[in-house]
């Protein structure tokens, strides 16, 4: 990776604890055995196309600078093309062609001159790195986004469900460390490809070929070099630029914070193997149930949601003092982290709507209740106090491919193969055995640093919103039927909502996944185009039928394919802009201090799907002050959206009008 990656093999210990057990008693349960430790072993080893994957490719700049004005036209051009406009394209016109033949040529030599040097890894991927580790903007709102599972059908007790989910995680965790997780594979027909006939015949393809023979049976391996964040890992706040650690050596805690307090948790034994569901279960029911504190007046977690050199700034003064640096050290380091929130009746009852509960929960796992969290950690694993479980998610080592495959994989072990069953349950008793306070030592100054850090925060999330929507007016079989994208549909009834509001296109942002290639990351898709203006104007004036309804969607698919093979325009033109004013120090060329190029990157409309019957939402903030953060899905026979703003009533009005405009596409497709 290109990342700074630091390994600390050193001991960690805490001389400090409130609650004293090292985890080695002899009453201690162990379960050795591979079938608790481990996920069922796989057919293929985890790396077995990792060698093989296709390097992302460059686009040819002709075909970028084509495509960069093709996703402009819309935005540029006013509802009547008056002259202003038009100069506007044309300006911009002019910019890009110069780019093309001059400094952009030159660039896009280079560029393609270093990816030919550095064949252990993607183009975009250092310049993706720096822009979020350079980035001294708060991680919430602005970056980490959420992910919450579906509801508990069992209707567990909240211990036992935190219970099984560490053990399934740690299932995962050393399945993959094992090389005998599943390599993942997007299979486009699952019904011939997601076999272990097929697993049995790839096996005897040699690592070096295997993505090939995969591919020529429409099998796609999918880039798995992200993984090896999810534990162990955080990111660590420094000046001007922020470190991601990952360390591996001799771990054998997780990090649980309740009311602000932080405890160490040993989960495995000496040699490295899981302690006994019931060992886990008595531990996680003494911290859910039984233990009583107030919360902690100075919880650091404030600091994790401030800006980054600031937090930077305190955490060097912290660690000046040696406790403090070990403690630091023990929780970057931990498998994972977990927190227990502790809701109070006013905020999360039972006579909450459905609409209500969820609004409620999104802002609980994406900014809320900052004391109680480490947003820096890879993951925080949140369970409110109805068992409501879900994660806060860090961005810069990774995209949703590798959260999303996680989630699936510990929902389905935790729920179809829970270690810790029914009976257990009952005859569980609370134990304090394997656990450890942490307590960090504070001067009167970082005590007021904390404070301030919390006004600040509170200033910041103050201004939040979230709003939801849910319909089955339009659903995936229906857009079948009539021979469109359903993805197509779901960014359409965006773009209608806010032409209809504002009367104006803006700049839209869909991610996608280009995990097909070695370190892909994402690619944008721009889903304003010429055919959705078009259509929507239509709608407006009553004049729009289902021709141009698929012309949207045909056009879309077309994007779509694009962007997920690597083709796309955007992290093109960033890594040439990288390249010039990063690495070179040079000037930067008109195409990008245009006006064009800002527009087009002030994403009001940032959009992202989550696809998975394991989980019941995902969201993430808004990119811009006067923007919409935008996650929606869409099921066999209804929709929906969990859309975020700074701005209430704006933020409602768009909501509604989305729903009005589902409504609208839905009665043209019924022509």
């Amino acid at each position: 990776m290109l990342s700074k990656f630091q390994l600390h093999s050193k001991p960690l210990f805490l001389t400090r604890s409130l609650i004293s057990v090292d985890g080695r008693s002899k009453h201690t349960e162990k379960h050795n055995d591979d079938d608790y430790n481990y996920f069922k072993h796989s057919i293929l080893p985890t790396d077995h196309f990792q060698y093989s994957l296709p390097r992302l490719p460059i686009p040819t700049l002709d075909n970028t600078c084509k495509r960069y004005l093709a996703a402009l036209k819309p935005l540029l051009l006013s509802k009547n093309e008056n002259e202003n406009d038009s100069k506007s394209y044309q300006q911009t016109s002019k910019y890009v062609e110069d780019f093309r033949v001059n400094q952009g040529k030159k660039l896009d030599d280079d560029l393609r001159q270093k990816n030919n040097l550095n064949r252990a890894t993607s183009y975009i991927s250092k310049p993706w790195f720096d822009m979020y580790l350079k980035s001294r903007l708060p991680l919430i709102l602005n970056f980490n986004f959420f992910l919450v599972f579906n509801d508990d059908k069992r209707q567990q007790k909240p211990f036992a469900r935190i219970t099984n989910y560490i053990i399934s995680s740690i299932r995962f965790m050393k399945t993959l460390r094992s090389n005998r997780l599943d390599p993942e594979v997007y299979h486009l027909n699952p019904k011939k490809t997601n076999t272990d006939s097929f697993r049995k015949y790839l096996r005897f393809v040699p690592k070096r070929f295997s993505f090939y023979g995969a591919y020529l049976m429409k099998a796609f391996p999918l880039d798995m070099s992200q993984y090896n964040r999810l534990f162990n890992s955080t990111r660590i706040p420094k000046q001007n630029c922020d470190i991601l650690v990952t360390d591996i050596e001799n771990i054998k805690h997780i990090i649980v914070i309740k009311g602000g307090h932080y405890y160490k948790v040993t989960v495995l034994d000496e040699q490295g193997h899981m302690l006994s569901p019931k060992n886990i279960a008595s531990t996680m029911k003494y911290l859910c149930e039984e233990i009583v504190e107030k919360d902690n007046p100075f919880p650091l977690g404030y600091f994790t949601a401030d800006v980054r050199d600031r937090w930077a700034m305190i955490r060097e003064k912290l660690e000046t003092n040696e406790h403090n640096k070990k403690i630091f050290d023990t929780i970057d380091h931990s498998i994972m982290l977990i927190c227990l929130d502790e809701d109070s009746e006013t905020d999360l009852n039972r006579n909450m709507t459905e609409k209500q509960r969820a609004e409620y929960a999104a802002k609980a796992y994406l900014c809320y209740n900052a004391k109680n969290r480490w947003f820096d950690k890879t993951f925080n694993m949140i369970m409110l106090s109805d068992g409501t479980l879900g994660l806060n998610c860090e961005h810069s080592w990774g995209d949703g491919v590798a959260l999303m495959r996680f989630c699936n994989d510990i929902d389905k072990d935790a729920t179809e193969n829970p270690k810790l069953d029914s009976s257990s349950i009952n005859q569980t008793s609370a134990s304090r055995e394997n656990i450890e306070k942490l307590e960090f030592q504070l001067t009167d100054e970082i005590k007021s640093e904390l404070e301030q850090s919390k006004r600040n925060y509170e200033q910041f999330v103050g201004k939040f919103n979230v709003n939801v929507y849910k319909s089955n007016v339009i659903g995936k079989n229906s857009m079948k039927k009539s021979q469109l994208s359903p993805d197509s549909i779901m960014q359409l009834g965006l773009q209608l909502a806010y032409y209809k509001l504002y009367q104006k296109f803006v700049g839209t942002y869909e991610s996608c996944s280009t995990a097909v290639f070695k370190h892909g990351r994402t690619e944008t898709i721009r889903p304003v185009t010429m055919e959705t203006r078009e259509f929507i104007e239509k709608v407006e004036q009553k004049q729009a039928n289902p021709e141009m309804l698929k012309k949207c969607s045909d056009k879309h698919q077309q994007l779509i394919k694009e962007a997920a093979m690597g083709q796309g325009f955007d992290r093109h033109l960033f890594a040439l802009k990288y390249l010039q004013e990063v690495e070179k120090k040079e000037q930067l060329h008109p195409i990008y201090t245009d006006t064009s190029y800002q527009l087009i990157n002030h994403n009001i409309l940032s959009t992202s799907t989550v696809a998975s019957k394991h989980i019941a939402a995902g969201g993430f903030g808004p990119v811009v002050n006067n923007g919409f953060g935008i996650g929606y899905l869409i099921d066999d026979d209804q929709c929906g959206l969990l859309v975020t703003s700074y701005h209430e009533k704006e933020l409602k009005d768009f909501v509604d009008t989305a729903g009005e405009s589902y409504k609208n596409i839905n009665d043209i497709i019924k022509q």
